[in-house]
């Protein structure tokens, strides 16, 4: 599971030919029919399908699996999570992230004081927002817009910190 990343998962079956609907988690919702191959996790294992074919019908993505020719085949994989291996996504620019390398960093303010760990990360319109927890205090959870230069000074993924261009007093004061 560590090389494997969450994009979706598969839906109910979609008329009797082993055809399933899709939930992507992708930004993009189309984007998750990119990657290929997707791996399905029931029975505490993980398996590896390829997609036959795929269309969107009504705004939503339908596929049919190779091997997959019957509505009880396709009902077998409803509900299953749909992971890619992590080295099937694009690279990225400089000062550009995904979201699994942002979660889990440790966040220190500007004078290196722990503010706790990225558990969860927003979407919003105009940016996104770090959901911060200290396991060691009772305090509920720090939100963060992820601007960089305003409130982010920098990551740094190689030792998964985040240090903060502001002291955390200063942004709720």
């Amino acid at each position: 599971m560590k090389d494997l990343l969450i994009i979706g998962k598969v839906g109910a079956v979609y008329g009797i030919l082993g055809w399933n609907k899709i939930f992507s988690y992708t930004e993009k919702k189309n984007n998750i029919l990119q990657y290929q191959p997707w791996f399905l996790y029931h029975n505490n294992t993980w398996n590896q399908f390829f997609l036959k074919y795929q269309k969107i019908c009504n705004k939503k993505i339908i596929v049919q699996f190779k091997n997959i020719h019957t509505r009880n085949q396709a009902k077998f994989l409803t509900n299953n999570i749909i992971a890619i291996q992590k080295i099937k996504l694009p690279k990225l620019n400089h000062l550009e992230y995904y979201w699994y390398d942002i979660i889990t960093c440790q966040v220190f303010d500007k004078n290196k004081i722990y503010i706790g760990e990225v558990k969860n990360i927003i979407r919003t319109k105009t940016n996104d927002i770090l959901v911060i927890k200290n396991k060691k205090s009772n305090q509920k959870e720090i939100l963060i817009p992820f601007i960089e230069n305003v409130f982010i000074k920098n990551v740094y993924l190689n030792t998964k910190t985040i240090q903060l261009n502001k002291s955390i007093l200063k942004l709720y004061t």
